[in-house]
């Protein structure tokens, strides 16, 4: 069976990822969501602040809300089975991509704080 988990080793057994970009390979350096400055599949700037993260999940939140909304007002109005399904199926993605979201907010915050604390205990005098 075919393993999309095939890993990688350099001639002296270390692991590499040969793809040219891997979003996982900059966590480490540049925390959850953070990618090197310029570098974000096409965008020229990459939504990297946890607040703005948030607002846009909470932006998603609403819309998915509105379209499980309307799927609701579809069913009691005796509407079409297509535009009920595609209205659940649109609003319930939009709820998951919202949670992922959120998520993903509240570890780049968790993260960018860890990395303040580091830099201040670095820079302590008599350290």
């Amino acid at each position: 069976m075919f393993s999309q988990d095939k890993k990688f080793r350099r001639p002296d057994g270390t692991l590499y990822d040969p793809s040219s970009f891997n979003v996982r390979q900059y966590e480490e350096q540049y925390g959850p969501g953070g990618v090197p400055e310029g570098y974000s599949m096409d965008a020229i700037t990459p939504v990297q602040s946890p607040g703005l993260i948030t607002a846009l999940a909470v932006f998603l939140t609403l819309i998915s809300a509105g379209m499980l909304a309307v799927s609701f007002f579809v069913i009691a109005s005796g509407g079409e089975l297509k535009v009920i399904l595609l209205g659940f199926g649109v609003g319930t993605g939009g709820l998951v991509m919202s949670v992922y979201a959120f998520r993903l907010a509240v570890k780049r915050r968790r993260w960018l704080r860890e990395q303040r604390a580091k830099a201040a205990h670095t820079q302590a005098p008599g350290r």
